[in-house]
């Protein structure tokens, strides 16, 4: 009896063990294939209708909902300004550098139960630069229906003064949403 329960409780942790790494490999999949699909569009500024369509698959409802809202924000904003004005949105909302990515690499992933955190290796270089700007940003996955879902994405650098993202994508997302409040109240 005692060896039965023995078995038993191995077999249970080699499950759970197998459910962990596969749901690690599932988390980078969906990671890698963000970037690839980030890399493919190149997104700059408040999504348009299709980046939308192309990236919701990937996106949490709450962060599509506030994708969205600045989207419509920045439209509203562009036609009442007649393009005389900045737009509320510039640069890559989806990387610490304004200017995107040129390359990434999915380092990792720290798999919980019920959510996730991918660290991913990001950098952008061009000709201008000296020497590549580097940041290792942070994705928060949650599950939903439809399994592992990108929820948020933490910036990985800089100071302040360096002209790339703070804080992290969400908060940046809402920040745009409260400006533009501000500006239309004014």
């Amino acid at each position: 009896m005692k060896q039965c329960r023995n078995t038993l409780i191995l077999a249970a942790a080699l499950l759970m063990a197998g459910c962990s790494a596969s749901s690690e490999q599932e988390a980078k999949d969906l990671v890698n294939s963000f970037y690839q699909t980030h890399q493919s569009n190149r997104p700059n500024g408040a999504l348009s209708l299709k980046e939308l369509i192309t990236f919701r698959h990937y996106l949490s409802v709450p962060l599509f909902d506030l994708l969205k809202d600045v989207s419509v924000a920045e439209e509203a904003h562009l036609a009442q300004t007649d393009n005389q004005t900045p737009p509320l949105v510039d640069g890559d909302l989806f990387t610490t550098h304004p200017k995107g990515a040129s390359t990434y690499r999915v380092l990792g992933c720290e798999v919980k139960e019920a959510d996730s955190t991918c660290s991913v290796e990001l950098i952008y270089s061009d000709a201008k630069l000296q020497s590549p700007f580097k940041s290792v940003d942070r994705v928060v996955l949650s599950r939903d229906a439809r399994g592992w879902v990108i929820d948020n994405i933490e910036y990985g650098g800089g100071s302040a003064n360096s002209g790339v993202h703070q804080g992290d994508l969400q908060k940046t997302l809402q920040a745009i949403l409260n400006k533009n409040e501000r500006r239309i109240v004014q």
